[in-house]
């Protein structure tokens, strides 16, 4: 066989390029963060708390130095702590400790108590280097410049998850019901004092984040993007959301996701604020203390003052800052339901703007979605009567209110990322154009590839959190019975010996079985 030789065609190795940069960005971007963790999901809703816990401790382990670290360590703190509640038989002991000396004899099997402490303890590892790397972010004074570009050619899921403010919010919270569920009463302080700090510098990241999202509008507007002819252009990002077509999408997207809002305020969770209350009335140790705990109280009166509770707490708390101690009271706390999850949507948006080759160009952005599987209350009987819990704190409207807030910055970053993509495919495909007109439609046809496999909005959030927090209080019992029922569930319980006892319940679905532990407030 005789081979001839070709004369080298230069477009044909620029189209490998592209083509070899597509497989490379159809691996780096094209799962979101849900496909990810489905079967963590999964796992978690139909209470498999075995197959969670392998698969999230799994995750955790491969994302150790990734950019999405934070996030699985989230999920690894709840869904351990989802453990530390449940019937120790469903879940594998925790490694056993070999003796050292042979001929020492094995230690017997661990009890069902210290199988659950194993799990919480796990909990508060993972959610403690969870905020170890929250704090490196937070000590951060901008974004990598490698980081963000890379962004601009891919998706915004590449950048870094840094934690959003309800994620400080809710660690903080759960380490310290995690600590009193420990017996451990001087953690759990310090976990609700970072919890409080966390809703306060939450007000001053947001003016940064807003300010940090219109110096790149700015730059933009100013030229700082390049036209297919390697001119300065400008991308008007308000003149793109006031267009016809993308403005009302956007704004359709936004009251999708900000539906279940209510008027908490900004970046505050009444469950954290609830606990701050509960803790320090219970377990102060000095007027300063006492003082804090009524004036929590007070701000869960005025947040949910539909809840029939709060009240009644609140003059507890008055008294307890007098001096006089609460006795035989019980808390039952609900935790109910999954939190949302955020999915894509695709929007057209204008790029006549930049280029006259691309009128509209689809952009991916994330909208909340909410989760109606859930037992709406819990019903607790005890001593011939029988109470429902009351929300304390949707945490739908309180991721609800923090993606309501990330909006203007989410949608700016995708309208200059978006725009960025299709001008560098008119700046390639003319390129290419020019040499011959195959290798402008092997090119058009590679970067179109490239730009749908990297149109993918930034759906990561945190997925095991629940969707509502309940509670009910009572005068505890004569006979200390509790009989505990949500839906087709229902457990009795008895009390444990003290003066104020919480009793925590976790129901993921409708279906899934109620998981109960307590502990002692004094």
């Amino acid at each position: 066989m005789k081979f001839t030789s070709r004369p080298f065609a230069p477009w044909r190795h620029t189209v490998q390029i592209l083509g070899g940069s597509t497989v490379l960005l159809l691996v780096v971007g094209c799962q979101t963060y849900q496909q990810q963790s489905a079967s963590i999901v999964t796992s978690f809703k139909t209470s498999n708390i075995a197959s969670a816990v392998a698969s999230v401790d799994k995750e955790a382990k491969a994302h150790e130095g990734s950019k999405d670290e934070i996030l699985w360590k989230l999920e690894q703190g709840a869904t351990l702590r989802t453990a530390a509640l449940a019937d120790s038989t469903q879940l594998p002991p925790p490694p056993a400790v070999t003796p050292k000396d042979p001929a020492a004899p094995l230690p017997p099997p661990p009890t069902p108590a210290e199988v659950s402490a194993s799990y919480a303890k796990r909990s508060l590892d993972a959610f403690n280097q969870a905020e170890d790397k929250v704090n490196y972010w937070e000590e951060q004074a901008k974004i990598k410049v490698g980081s963000e570009g890379f962004a601009l050619v891919t998706n915004l899921a590449n950048l870094p998850y840094r934690g959003r403010a309800y994620d400080k919010v809710m660690l903080d919270t759960y380490n310290a019901l995690t600590q009193l569920q420990l017996g451990q009463i001087d953690p759990a302080r310090v976990s609700l004092n970072r919890a409080l700090q966390r809703q306060r510098d939450a007000v001053e990241l947001n003016q940064k984040r807003i300010a940090a999202s219109q110096a790149e509008a700015d730059q933009a507007r100013a030229g700082k993007v390049k036209d297919e002819k390697g001119k300065s252009a400008s991308y008007d990002v308000d003149k793109a959301q006031s267009d016809p077509k993308t403005g009302p999408a956007l704004s359709a997207a936004l009251a999708e996701s900000s539906a279940p809002i209510k008027a908490y305020g900004d970046y505050v969770n009444p469950f954290a604020v609830f606990l701050d209350g509960l803790f320090f009335s219970m377990r102060g140790e000095n007027g300063a203390d006492w003082e804090r705990g009524r004036k929590s109280f007070e701000r869960v009166a005025a947040l949910v003052p539909e809840n029939p509770y709060v009240a009644a707490d609140l003059a507890l708390a008055s008294a307890a800052a007098e001096g006089k101690a609460p006795e035989a009271l019980t808390y039952v706390i609900f935790e109910t339901g999954s939190g949302p999850y955020r999915d894509q949507l695709r929007i057209d948006i204008p790029t006549f703007l930049v280029t006259s080759r691309l009128a509209y160009v689809g952009a991916a952005f994330p909208r909340l979605k909410f989760n109606g599987d859930y037992n709406a209350t819990l019903a607790v009987t005890a001593g011939g009567q029988t109470l429902n819990t009351a929300t304390v704190a949707s945490i739908d409207s309180v991721v609800a209110n923090d993606f309501k807030n990330e909006w203007p910055a989410t949608v700016t970053k995708t309208l200059i990322a978006t725009a960025t993509k299709a001008i560098i495919q008119a700046i390639v495909q003319k390129q290419l154009s020019d040499q011959s007109a195959m290798a402008g439609l092997l090119g058009g046809i590679a970067m179109t590839a490239l730009n749908a496999s990297t149109n993918i909005a930034d759906t990561r959030t945190w997925l095991t959190l629940p969707k509502e927090f309940q509670y009910a209080r009572l005068a505890t019992p004569s006979d200390r019975q509790l009989t505990l029922t949500a839906g087709a569930q229902s457990k009795t319980i008895t009390l444990d010996p003290g003066a104020v006892n919480v009793v925590y319940v976790k129901n993921v679905s409708s279906t899934a079985p109620l998981l109960v532990t307590q502990f002692l407030l004094k």
